[in-house]
């Protein structure tokens, strides 16, 4: 099972499913023209659910069931900053040793990425980057924390990724959770890899609170991979939760 939420009026999710533990991001795909989100079932059948997905990510965040979602236990180490360029994101893989816990399940951190924008909306609004934190489950399904950044000041753990870009040797460590905001609140549905093949193997969860970056950073990411964004897909018959009352 993935992970169970009881609701004030007894009703459990859970959903059986399998996931890659590694979601792809080197082909043939793009963020626009041909090969771009509109097209990317047509490339390779193991893409369909690109298209006929009903559990498709990335979502607008907005009209959040409150429900007793549980504690959110990020227990991150510092990592070397040697950040890389996959062809569609800037990306930083993790050491073994880092976890996040919620709702009874226990995953490990893979790797983080950035998108710019971002692909999440909250409430209607979308955030110049978003970060994700992708993790493995025991049970091969994905866990993925998601983190907003808006303009303000800038973030020390972002610059040592852009300054450790191409660069010919690891930076001095990274502490992950300077990318985490004050509070914890957060948002969780079930959903899919946000590139091909679309795998519906996602438990996302969303921090509510964003951090902030600045703009000259905003802008460094728009220049690496500009509009590395999946439009937003429709949430269907999907329970949006989110965590408080």
């Amino acid at each position: 099972m993935r992970f169970h939420i009881i609701l004030a009026a007894a009703l459990t999710l859970a959903v059986p499913v399998s996931a890659q533990e590694h979601p792809p991001h080197a082909g043939t795909w793009t963020y626009g023209g041909a090969t771009g989100p509109e097209r990317w079932s047509d490339l390779e059948p193991a893409n369909a659910a690109c298209a006929v997905g009903q559990q498709e990510s990335p979502i607008d965040l907005t009209g959040a069931i409150a429900a007793d979602l549980g504690v959110l236990d990020i227990d991150w180490s510092p990592m070397p900053a040697a950040a890389r360029d996959t062809g569609h994101a800037i990306q930083l893989d993790a050491p073994e040793g880092s976890t996040m816990a919620v709702g009874g399940q226990t995953y490990r951190l893979l790797q983080f990425h950035v998108h710019q924008p971002a692909e999440h909306l909250l409430d209607g609004q979308r955030f110049p980057l978003e970060i994700h934190f992708v993790h493995a489950g025991p049970d091969g399904v994905l866990g993925v924390l998601g983190v907003f950044a808006g303009v303000g000041a800038s973030s020390a753990p972002l610059q040592a990724v852009i300054d450790s870009l191409g660069a010919p040797t690891a930076g001095p460590a990274l502490d992950p959770n300077g990318f985490l905001p004050a509070g914890r609140d957060f948002l969780r549905y079930e959903g899919s890899l946000t590139t091909p093949p679309c795998s519906e193997t996602v438990d996302w969860v969303v921090l509510s609170d964003p951090i902030t970056v600045s703009q000259d950073q905003i802008e460094a990411f728009e220049r690496l991979h500009p509009g590395n964004t999946r439009p937003v897909q429709p949430l269907y018959r999907r329970f949006l939760l989110r965590s408080g009352h």
